[in-house]
């Protein structure tokens, strides 16, 4: 439990400015407002600096407490005062202080693309897990619809780079983001934040906690925002009668969202806690807009609809088709509604210590996500592929973890979990251009598909460490997950043909069951200077397209491993002023999921046509270090960088390249994702305590090397390298109750794509990042 004397500690620290900015794998790493454990039943919390200097960061990479400095695992820990010193709405603001990685957006959704060491998931398909998983509270989130969540109340956030496979499981090939939020506490307290920033975006955040009796202790935090959005609906396409929306000129991409997270903390005994956590997201921001970059030569260019490279456009000025319906509409899926998303999520975590042996932590939840997403892919305003998708899942999972305490000598983690899911979808698309290709029902005539999606895995495992002299200690780890998947599709076919009885199904069921291990050792070289080795292995789990069109592309694709090798380096100066860590990694993946558009006999109309297979396609390396640096030569004075180099490439890849239905040697496509070079540095400045309080100045920079976006690596769908520079200046009052700052983001107004889908020679659609932007957010501490 949290006392009043570490949450008054905590506050100190606030006010003196000795948080840091950035992250706590060396970027300015200091201290965080409560630094929690993983299971959150003890809080270690180190002695504030009084001459400056660096604060211990704990972190909970192997599902125990530990320092970072000792942990023999990359991790990047942002602790909650670098997270609100980033004025970040979601992950994609911190991933420019981390190493070889890339968070953005898929293209065309408010969903999340995670890139870690050359692995990535850059698809919106429901029955692909991703390759880097997204943990939080122990609870995993199975699908990048709902990972881009939002930051206010986080207590600490992780991201774990490498395969981490045997402790978090599945679908971490890539890593893991492990997200820790804000505990009750036995003190009364609470917070509200009001911003204003560009594209007339208002934020509201609001925290409260409150001690119910000695035992039991309650905490609810809220967030609202809603925004303009920085695009602007320009475009007024006049084709085949179809006329632009009013309002050409107005901002669309706005966003409108509550995001609420309530818990309920109850310690009958100093060795025992229940929490009870419920989670609720409304979403109702604008479908995401699109930019039209279809090159020369693609269908919609020699249709008259070019992209912004060939027209000289900005890529800020779009067009959208936006109407009113539905998915049973008779012609419209209900773009002017934009996307909806509705989360609710239930969560039961208890733990038991047992003196002298260790602790026992069990965590149970159940999460639905019902989600309504039409959308224009085109970035024009011309009817010309609009869909919709409308899917509700539902998961729930209960683990049960053991970590002992009885020995410094040896010590283990073990446990056992179950995860399960449930999914059902159905697609309506509008395939307005083929109008233009001699189809007179293309606009009234929508195609119709659905899926079903079931799955259940088991997992047992466990790691233990034997330390083996007082410099040298040695860990072993495994875990064996067993899953059955069952799924149905109905292909796309049109409405018309559905109404009339006709809508082919295929169904089918499969088994997988992987292994995983980690070992390595961690050795104390001299004090403050810690060298560690680990081999560990990953798997995504193998599955289903839902965008089958056949019996053949329904069929499983089976699982991606990975195979890595990392040496790292953890030093710091006995005064905790200076802190240097070094990765050195490589990485072999194999089995590589991918996606090829391939020409087949439609079954329907016996028709050649083209469908989206996936199978397991080859094999790539990944190789390349990691340097990170932070210090605190002076009291007040914070100062960090880092650097991240990887070389990314395919050992073995063939693929369709051209949809002639012949498989090509595409070995020498890079993966997508996978800059070469992302450098960071950072500053803060706490300047001395005055009698009007104190004031304190950040300032930061980030570079990330251009990198592929998409799997054949179209042109212009590449994300472009960018430099981003950011600053804000917060004015504390001396009583640390209110804090008023300033804040630029995008500072040198980068204009660069982020993402991007490039269709089959028809078309490109793509995203870009917002521009230069200013805000103001004011606070008061209760």
């Amino acid at each position: 439990m949290i006392g009043k004397k570490q949450v008054n500690c905590a506050l100190k620290l606030f006010a003196t400015g000795l948080l840091t900015t950035a992250s706590s794998h060396a970027i300015a790493q200091t201290a965080s407002d409560e630094i929690a454990s993983a299971q959150a039943a003890d809080n270690r919390q180190a002695e504030p600096p009084r001459t400056g200097g660096l604060e211990e960061i704990i972190v909970t990479a192997r599902r125990t407490s530990e320092s970072l400095q000792e942990t023999p695992v990359a991790v990047t820990a942002f602790t909650s005062a670098a997270i609100e010193s980033k004025f970040a709405t979601d992950i994609r603001g911190l991933a420019g202080d981390v190493p070889n990685v890339v968070i953005t957006n898929v293209p065309g959704f408010n969903a999340a693309s995670i890139g870690i060491r050359g692995q990535s998931t850059g698809d919106i398909i429901l029955t692909f897990e991703p390759a880097v998983g997204v943990v939080v509270d122990d609870f995993v989130l199975a699908h990048v619809q709902t990972q881009l969540f939002d930051l206010f109340d986080i207590d600490r956030i992780e991201i774990l780079r490498g395969p981490q496979g045997t402790l978090f499981g599945k679908n971490t090939v890539g890593g893991v983001v492990n997200v820790i939020t804000k505990r009750p506490n036995a003190d009364f307290g609470g917070e509200i934040r009001v911003g204003y920033s560009s594209f007339n975006t208002k934020d509201v955040k609001a925290a409260i906690n409150i001690p119910l009796s000695d035992t039991l202790f309650f905490r609810t935090a809220a967030s609202f925002q809603e925004s303009d959005g920085f695009y602007r609906l320009t475009k007024n396409n006049d084709v085949d009668g179809i006329q632009g929306v009013e309002g050409r000129g107005q901002r669309i991409g706005g966003t409108q969202y509550i995001s609420a997270r309530s818990k309920l903390l109850w310690e009958p005994t100093a060795d025992t806690n229940l929490m009870l956590t419920y989670e609720m997201l409304r979403d109702r921001g604008d479908s995401p807009p699109s930019v039209n970059e279809t090159p020369a030569g693609f269908l919609f260019d020699v249709l008259g609809f070019p992209g912004i490279q060939t027209t000289g456009a900005s890529p800020y000025d779009t067009g959208t088709t936006l109407c009113e319906g539905s998915a049973t509409a008779a012609t419209c899926p209900g773009t002017l509604s934009g996307h909806r998303v509705d989360v609710d999520g239930l969560f039961l975590r208890g733990e038991h210590t047992f003196d002298g042996a260790g602790t026992m932590t069990m965590v149970g939840g159940w999460r639905r996500v019902e989600s309504k997403l039409p959308s224009d892919y085109t970035g024009e305003n011309a009817y010309l592929f609009v869909s919709t998708r409308d899917d509700v899942r539902e998961q729930y999972s209960l683990e049960a973890r053991f970590s002992s305490d009885f020995s410094d000598v040896f010590k283990f983690t073990a446990g056992a979990m179950y995860w399960g899911q449930t999914m059902d979808a159905n697609a309506t698309s509008y395939l307005g251009f083929l109008r233009f290709l001699g189809s007179e029902t293309s606009l009234t005539d929508p195609n119709l598909s659905t899926a079903n999606y079931d799955v259940d895995s088991y997992a047992v495992f466990g790691e233990a460490e034997y330390q083996v002299s007082d410099p040298l200690a040695v860990f072993l780890g495994a875990r064996y997950t067993k899953e059955k998947k069952s799924f149905a599709v109905q292909p796309q076919v049109q409405r018309s043909l559905v109404e009339s009885g006709f809508w082919p199904q295929y169904t089918d069921s499969a088994s997988f069951d992987r292994p995983t291990i980690r070992a390595g050792y961690r050795f104390e070289i001299a004090p403050g200077i810690n060298n560690y080795f680990t081999y560990s292995q990953g798997y995504k789990s193998g599955g289903y397209n839902e965008q089958a069109m056949s019996a053949t592309s329904a069929l499983p694709f089976a699982e991606e491993t990975a195979d890595s090798f990392e040496f790292g380096l953890k030093t710091e100066t006995s005064d905790r002023r200076l802190r240097a860590n070094l990765a050195a990694f490589y990485v072999k993946y194999n089995d590589l999921q991918r996606d090829a558009v391939v020409p087949f006999i439609d079954p329907i109309t016996n028709l050649p046509g083209q469908e989206t297979r996936t199978t397991n396609a080859g094999s790539a390396r990944v190789y390349g270090l990691e340097l990170e640096l932070s210090a605190a030569p002076v009291a007040g004075l914070t100062m960090g960088a880092a650097l991240g180099w990887q070389k990314a490439e395919y050992l073995e890849f063939f693929t369709d390249i051209d949809g002639n239905g012949t498989n090509d040697d595409a070995s020498g496509f890079d993966l997508r994702n996978a800059p070469e070079l992302t450098l960071s540095g950072n500053v803060r400045y706490e300047f001395p305590p005055m009698e009007w309080g104190t004031m304190a100045v950040n300032a930061d920079v980030n570079y990330q090397s251009e990198y592929e976006s998409v799997t054949l690596n179209a042109d212009y769908t590449q994300g472009e390298a960018r430099t981003l520079v950011g600053a804000s200046l917060a004015w504390t009052d001396p009583s640390d109750i209110y804090r008023v700052a300033v804040f630029g983001r995008n500072l040198l107004d980068e204009r660069y794509r982020v993402s991007a889908n490039s269709v089959a020679g028809l078309f490109n659609f793509t995203n870009y990042a917002p521009p230069r932007s200013f805000g103001v957010e004011g606070s008061a501490k209760f």
